[in-house]
């Protein structure tokens, strides 16, 4: 399993956002000193609270900081943009990054975005998959060509600059339906499944789970006569995580931030995203609920390890597990948590040089101890 970081970013209108953003660039520095493998920013316009409205600068700015981690649009919102643009503008990002980029690319997730852009949100979709088609177009083709869709038509033109990395992985990330998983897998696509995407989910009125997700990449990956178990390698599943000495402390120091975090998204109207069946009301979306029914990865690293555990066996195994970032506690805390994640939890998923044997028996002994 590999590791990384997604970054709405969410940060709070009240507070000083220019130094958040340096923030962000530190937090991207310290995930790849503590090995973690990527790092995705996210792109939004409205909200108040998600305050990027374009990613590759965050990404170009935190490129020169580091060296190995490699860095994701987490995702461009392509129906509001040009994509021959983005096609210029990503191939020389991946060239400023020596080939660390990775593109993710989604329709229109924040509801109001599209109305600030005066998009359809029956387009939404049909936008998304025309520009992805055009940034394959121009990124594999040097000379000049022409393109007539349904959405953009361009005379004969190319890109000036080429990408860095021979193929640009492109990401894509779905929440109210599953065919984009199954074209995920079918084109080669990153899928990634979004923090608030349940195990299981019931109902007419509720979203598509994770094993509803998994499926979709097996239908896909089978289709395309792809091994499924290889698709799953690039699945990338978001959760809430923050990890302290025990699950009492942990829910105790982020108890304040989830409330100021959730209260937003339930003034946004994504309060419905987070229900697992059609009979639950409003108030009973609380953190007790989502903590176990998303689920979040919160506690001890001993509880980390098993829950990380038990979202792989009920899924059916996933590539990459991110961290989704949060200002829920104060700067020390947030680093103590990672520390804490990279030290005792990542090393029971990937190699870190422990030996496993030797792992399993020192968990083993500390949860005898402090059970």
């Amino acid at each position: 399993m590999k590791f990384g970081f997604f970054a709405m970013p969410e940060h709070y209108p009240w507070e000083n956002w220019t130094l958040s953003y340096d923030r962000d660039i530190d937090r991207i520095v310290y995930a790849g000193k503590m090995g973690f493998d990527e790092f995705w920013i996210d792109e939004h316009h409205t909200g108040d609270y998600e305050n990027v409205p374009v990613p590759e600068y965050m990404i170009a700015k935190a490129s020169a900081s580091t060296h190995k981690i490699r860095l994701g649009t987490g995702v461009v919102s392509m129906p509001i943009h040009d994509p021959f643009q983005v096609a210029e503008r990503l191939a020389f990002l991946d060239q400023l990054t020596h080939g660390r980029l990775i593109a993710g690319i989604g329709a229109i997730g924040m509801p109001a975005d599209g109305k600030l852009y005066e998009v359809n949100p029956a387009e939404s979709k049909p936008r998304m998959l025309e520009g992805i088609e055009i940034l394959e177009k121009y990124w594999n083709t040097e000379e000049p060509i022409a393109h007539e869709g349904e959405f953009w038509k361009y005379n004969e033109r190319s890109i000036q600059v080429r990408p860095y990395q021979e193929n640009v992985p492109i990401g894509m990330a779905a929440v109210t339906s599953v065919s984009s998983f199954e074209l995920a897998a079918e084109k080669g696509f990153y899928p990634i499944s979004i923090f608030h995407t349940p195990i299981h989910s019931e109902g007419k009125n509720t979203l598509p789970s994770l094993k509803d997700q998994a499926a979709a990449l097996d239908r896909g990956a089978i289709r395309a006569g792809r091994d499924p178990k290889e698709v799953r390698k690039e699945w990338r599943i978001i959760r809430e995580v923050y990890v302290a000495e025990s699950r009492e402390q942990a829910i105790e120091d982020i108890r304040e931030g989830v409330h100021d975090s959730y209260q937003y998204l339930h003034e946004m109207g994504f309060t419905p995203y987070f229900k697992v069946n059609d009979k639950m009301r409003d108030e009973d979306v609380t953190m007790e609920y989502m903590i176990e029914a998303m689920p979040w990865i919160i506690g001890s690293p001993e509880d980390c390890i098993e829950q990380i555990k038990q979202l792989e066996k009920e899924t059916g195994g996933f590539g990459y597990f991110f961290i989704n970032s949060r200002d829920w506690v104060p700067e020390d805390k947030w680093y103590r948590s990672i520390e804490l994640f990279a030290r005792k939890v990542m090393p029971a998923f990937k190699n870190t040089g422990v030996r496993k044997a030797s792992l399993e028996q020192a968990l083993q002994k500390r949860i005898k101890v402090t059970s």
